[in-house]
Formats: C-alpha cells, structure tokens, sequence
C-alpha cells in the first residue's frame, strides 16, 4: 500500500509523527469552533499554532528539505507567538 501512495522512501515514524500531529490540528480545530468560551478558543488556537509549526518541521525532515522547512517554521513561531495576546488582549479590553 505505502508503495502505491508513491511513500516508499519516507521514514515510517516521522510519517506517523506526522498523521499525529495532523490529528491534533483537527481536534484543535474543532475546539476552536465548538469552544464554549473565548478563551477556550483562545488555547485552541494556542494549540493548532504549536502544531503547525511542530508539522512544518516534521515536513522539512520527511522531504530530504529541513533548512527550507524549519526557516518557514521559525517565522511562523514568532506570528503565533504574537497572536494569542493580540487576541488575548483586545478580548480583554472588549469586555470591559
């Protein structure tokens, strides 16, 4: 079967590293829409953030391209580092 999906080269747990980490973005995903508060939504996408960046790296090392990879992974940490507390923040000040 993996030969069919044209997988034969790739590293088996890194593959499963990242089906893992795609399943986690998809709970995430949905706890960011069924949230029951804002700021339940608010760790979601804490969470979905993380795991992006965890699958961009896990893609660089799967695709033989890790420099590549990982430089894109690195400017998507610092916007995901800077968007919780944006959100956090203007949250904050709208309920007051």
């Amino acid at each position: 079967m993996i030969e069919q999906l044209g997988l034969e080269g790739l590293d088996p747990f890194l593959l499963a590293a990242a089906v893992v980490t795609a399943v986690m973005i998809a709970v995430g995903l949905w706890r960011v829409h069924s949230g029951p508060t804002i700021f339940d939504r608010l760790v979601a996408v804490s969470l979905v953030s993380v795991n992006g960046v965890a699958l961009l790296a896990i893609m660089g090392f799967l695709l033989d391209r890790p420099p590549l990879f990982l430089d894109i992974a690195l400017g998507f940490a610092l916007l995901v580092f800077l968007l919780p507390l944006t959100l956090g923040r203007f949250f904050e000040r709208s309920e007051r």
